[in-house]
């Protein structure tokens, strides 16, 4: 087998697991759904792992309301150039971009009847 041949099968996979890479999403939905801005803007932020995942992003704040402090969804995604990034460092630089809203406050309820 030709060295030119062995390059070109080897920038082909490359390729391919790149691409494959790249199209990940992972949504996670709650009771609410965050679907408009007067609901809930969404925040993010972009998270590194490093050493094939050894070495943790710092925790995310979510900056939710205190006095109701829930998550309503969470997506983490990746892109092409995240994946490039990855693939290029052989997993040793893991970028992701994280997206949160925050679960809007519930009014506390009261007794009919009652002050």
């Amino acid at each position: 087998m030709k060295y030119s041949d062995r390059l070109s099968k080897t920038a082909s996979l490359f390729v391919i697991i790149v691409l494959l890479y790249s199209c990940s999403t992972t949504h996670v939905v709650t009771k609410y759904d965050c679907n408009t801005v007067a609901n809930n803007p969404a925040y993010s932020k972009t998270t590194w792992s490093f050493a094939w995942g050894l070495v943790q992003p710092k925790d995310v704040d979510p900056k939710c309301d205190a006095s109701f402090n829930h998550l309503n969804g969470v997506t983490v995604k990746n892109n092409f150039g995240y994946a490039l990034i990855t693939v290029a460092t052989l997993g040793i630089v893991i970028p992701q971009k994280v997206e949160w809203c925050c679960a809007p406050p519930e009014p506390k309820t009261k007794i009919l009847g009652t002050n």
